[in-house]
This record gives structure tokens, C-alpha cells and sequence, in this order.
């Protein structure tokens, strides 16, 4: 049986923007009538059985060791004749196809590319390493034109096409997963949201900052954030400093109907992402996912949000350096109800065009491969 082999690093149970990427295009290709196979980093887990992923195969443990036997279960699906196409998440992930030793055959190569994996200034041995990677690959699908112009300095632009990643549809949230939502704000309002995987470039800290704009005019705000992240510790720090510790609640991880409920339960989503050193957002796929709920968005200038937002119309984009600008932003919108109406008319228009639905043949014709 012909096959479609996904090489990642990320995947589900794993909570990310990557993740969501790679385990909806397996969902939607087996939906097609693909046999899939996925190699992936890391381990079960608890996997949503309401999709089908294919057969997956998780390696996890100590790097180099889950690099062989990864490099070794590509080697031998290769061999098998049988590999239609080859999915990876990113350049590193075809590095596994050039360590297994195996030509790839007609097999296809398409690989995402979101940003940050192609550094600007890299060392000589990474640059040979990201070109030897791409210099195997048909198509590179980048995230956003940021994205697509950072590897074009690696791979002849002919070989990169730009597509806004697909976003599922969320989980329905149910009675219980709502009320837990309207637990955390507490009856606050206006009610603020962020929902991403910590780390400075996001922006929360300077969304915590801009409350102290937003306070007079606004006594009951709420901001909850979401999300994992090693960040964490630093920004609970910020909230004891800035005494938001009531206004500020860290939701930690979430998933299913209760990332729904949040969504569906807030004014407005806050994520006026910034340049950290080299590292920008490529994309930002939570502003989809909060623009299927009909969210208004606040994102940044930097990296690819200006390719999943356009300006007064879902959202506004605002220098995530500048404090005094995101609260200036943030109150345009939550003290306008018409506005906020319009953009929340916007959002969920904008998200209706980026499902798997209508995205899964473009994937295919990428691949090579036509519907099972």
C-alpha cells in the first residue's frame, strides 16, 4: 500500500502551534483516504481519539539515540517502496531522511517552515546544514511571507511557496468547561486574553505593563494568560511588582473545550508579539483559533501577524515594544462596541477561509499525491 510518511519533532498530545500543524495535516490526509505514517519526537501520551492521525510511532529518550531510531524507521520505510511522499515539519526534520542513509526514491519532500529555524546570521556549519536539508526538498511551504523571505537566503525562491497555516475546528465547549471560564475572570471586565506558549517575544509582559494604563478607566479588567512556557516564573514576578496579582491569572495549559470556553468567553485577544535578539513570531496561529470565535485581535508588527491580520479590519497591529501603544489599542477596541462588533465580524470570516477543508488539496498537489 502506498504511503505518506510525516517526519516531525512536533505532535500531539504536545500542545503548540506546530503541533496543531502537523497533527491536522495528518488528520486531514488520512480524512482523504491516505494510508499516513508519522514518526514523531516524543512520547503518547494522552492522544484526542476523536482523530485519526494514521499510525503513529513516538521516539522518545536521549537525543542522539531517538535520532538513529528515528533515522532507522525512515530507512526502512524508504526501502519498502512504497513511500508516495515525505511530510516534515521543519529542515531539522529532513536531516532525519539524509541520516538514514536511504535515498528517498520518487518519493516527494515538502517541508513547513514557520521563522525561526532560519537564523539570519547563522554559523558556517548551520548554513551548510539548513542548505544540504533544503537542497533535498520539492516544495518549502512557509508560514507567511517573513517566513518565505528568511529562506529564501537558503533555497531559490521557486521552491517556496507562502500559505497560512490551516487551523482546525476548536472543540464545542460544554456547560462545565464555561463555567470554569467564567470562574477565572471572576466577573471582571473587560475581559483579556492570551493564549500562547510563554516566552518574551509574545508579548505578555508588556500587555501586563499596559494594565497600568487601562486601570482608571477600567477598575475591573481581567487578563488571563494560557499556556505553558519557561517564561512563566519571570511574568508572575512582573504581576507581584505591578500588584495585578488580582487582575492577572496564569491558566496554565489548555486544551479541548476549555481553550473554546476562554475564547468564547473574552472581549479581546492580546499578542503584540516583538523582536527578542533573532527570534520573531513566523505566524501565530491562536489568532485563528480566537478568530474562529469571533475574537477581536491585538498583534504585533513583528515576524508574520501581519500576514494573518489586516490592519481596522479582525484586529489592529501595534508595536509589542511600545507599553503605552498596545494600551491605547486595547482601549480602542474594548470601548468602542461597534467597532469591536465589526472586527468580530471580520475575525470569523477571515477563519472560515483557513480551515483544512479548503486548504488539504493544496497539500496534496505539494505532495504529489490525489485523493484515496
Amino acid at each position: 500500500m502506498k504511503m505518506i510518511v510525516v517526519v516531525t519533532q512536533c505532535f500531539p498530545p504536545a500542545i503548540g502551534g506546530i503541533e496543531n500543524l502537523m497533527g491536522g495535516a495528518a488528520a486531514a490526509l488520512v480524512a482523504q483516504g491516505h494510508h499516513v505514517v508519522v514518526l514523531a519526537d516524543g512520547h503518547k501520551g494522552r492522544v484526542d481519539d476523536s482523530r485519526c492521525f494514521g499510525a503513529v510511532q513516538y521516539f522518545g529518550g536521549w537525543k542522539p539515540l531517538r535520532r538513529w531510531r528515528k533515522a532507522r524507521a525512515l530507512r526502512h520505510l524508504l526501502r519498502s517502496g512504497t513511500v508516495q511522499a515525505v511530510l516534515a515539519d521543519s529542515w531539522k526534520s529532513v536531516e532525519t531522511l539524509v541520516r538514514s542513509g536511504a535515498p528517498a526514491g520518487d518519493a516527494t519532500i515538502v517541508c513547513f517552515a514557520h521563522g525561526n529555524e532560519y537564523p539570519q546570521t547563522p554559523s558556517g556549519s548551520k548554513a551548510r546544514r539548513i542548505a544540504g536539508a533544503l537542497a533535498r526538498i520539492g516544495t518549502v511551504v512557509a508560514v507567511s511571507q517573513f517566513t518565505a523571505d528568511r529562506v529564501k537566503s537558503y533555497r531559490d525562491s521557486e521552491a517556496v511557496v507562502v500559505r497560512s497555516p490551516p487551523v482546525e475546528e476548536l472543540v464545542p465547549s460544554s456547560a462545565e468547561d464555561r463555567a470554569w471560564a467564567e470562574g477565572l475572570w471572576a466577573g471582571g471586565s473587560p475581559k483579556l486574553l492570551s493564549l500562547a506558549r510563554l516566552e518574551p517575544l509574545k508579548g505578555v509582559d508588556h500587555t501586563i505593563l499596559a494594565l497600568g494604563h487601562l486601570v482608571e478607566q477600567h477598575p475591573n479588567i481581567r487578563y488571563i494568560v494560557a499556556g505553558p512556557g519557561n517564561d512563566l516564573p519571570r511574568l508572575q514576578s512582573l504581576v507581584v511588582e505591578t500588584g495585578f496579582e488580582r487582575r492577572v491569572v496564569f491558566a496554565g495549559p489548555v486544551t479541548g473545550g476549555r481553550k473554546t470556553a476562554l475564547y468564547e468567553s473574552a472581549d479581546l485577544f492580546v499578542m503584540p508579539t516583538r523582536r527578542v535578539g533573532d527570534r520573531e513570531e513566523g505566524f501565530g496561529m491562536v489568532y485563528l483559533e480566537a478568530a474562529q470565535c469571533g475574537l477581536p485581535i491585538i498583534g504585533g508588527l513583528s515576524g508574520g501577524a501581519r500576514d494573518v491580520l489586516r490592519h481596522e479590519d479582525a484586529g489592529l497591529l501595534v508595536d509589542g515594544q511600545d507599553v503605552a501603544a498596545i494600551a491605547a489599542a486595547i482601549a480602542s477596541v474594548v470601548d468602542d462596541d461597534k467597532r469591536r462588533s465589526v472586527m468580530s465580524d471580520a475575525a470569523r470570516k477571515a477563519a472560515a477561509e483557513t480551515g483544512w477543508s479548503t486548504q488539504v488539496a493544496a497539500l496534496e498537489k505539494d505532495l504529489g499525491v490525489s485523493a484515496g
